[in-house]
């Protein structure tokens, strides 16, 4: 006599988010700050505040030292070993049009080896534009960002493209190929602003407006991968 065998239906979403995932945070446990996935890469936050999000629960930036922060990133940029691949993607929703960084990276919290990864920069509109920037200051710029509206940032890195700036799911431009630098130790990654960090573009200020489903891949991600991300 056969038996039928239930079989489960695992979403596309979480078999990319497991495959060399280094953290997911939803901001939806119970504990806003603590990783969702299995590598415990808890964080805390400071001076923030928790507001309904793109998916459930988000996190409301206000400024000038508020920030999330968590350590145990290995193969991101400025990691242990130069130009391993690695991927971050986030959901923001901006309320201010204003200079600033949205993604820091640090060695230690007191090393030549603080980055700014992602920020916005102004526009000739007196709007805001995203930008991504990596070792010897390669950088992207995006189009216009839209106040009080989700936008989906994916950033990938490998040695052979570089940085690829991926909105709302949707490739949009590369580096080209970069080495990227390497401090031999295992990073901090920051979400908001921290402190004064080394950066040639992005401003060291604080991002005010939302965050949420923040995922961070010790891989380069592909363009349907971002697909799905962008669009849960």
């Amino acid at each position: 006599m056969k038996r039928d065998i239930a079989r489960k239906t695992v979403p596309m979403i979480e078999l990319i988010s497991v495959h060399h995932r280094l953290k997911y945070c939803s901001f939806d446990l119970l504990y806003p700050n603590n990783d969702n996935g299995p590598n415990g890469l808890n964080g805390t936050l400071f001076n923030t505040e928790l507001v309904d999000g793109r998916i459930n629960q988000a996190i409301n930036f206000t400024g000038q030292t508020s920030y999330f922060q968590a350590y145990g990133f290995y193969q991101i940029g400025y990691g242990v070993i130069q130009s391993k691949p690695f991927s971050v993607s986030l959901w923001i929703n901006p309320s201010v049009y204003i200079p600033c960084t949205i993604v820091q990276m640090a060695s230690t919290l007191r090393s030549q080896y603080c980055r700014n990864l992602i920020g916005f920069l102004p526009t000739e509109n007196s709007t805001s534009q995203i930008i991504i920037e990596g070792s010897n200051y390669t950088s992207i710029l995006s189009p216009e960002v839209i106040l009080n509206t989700w936008t989906h940032i994916s950033l990938t890195y490998s040695i052979i493209n570089g940085l690829r700036l991926y909105i709302d799911g949707i490739y949009f431009d590369s580096t080209g190929t970069f080495p990227f630098e390497a401090s031999g130790s295992i990073i901090y990654l920051q979400i908001g602003f921290s402190r004064w960090f080394i950066s040639y573009s992005i401003p060291n200020a604080g991002y005010r407006g939302l965050v949420d489903e923040v995922y961070v891949h010790s891989r380069e991600l592909t363009q349907s991968e971002i697909n799905i991300l962008a669009n849960p």
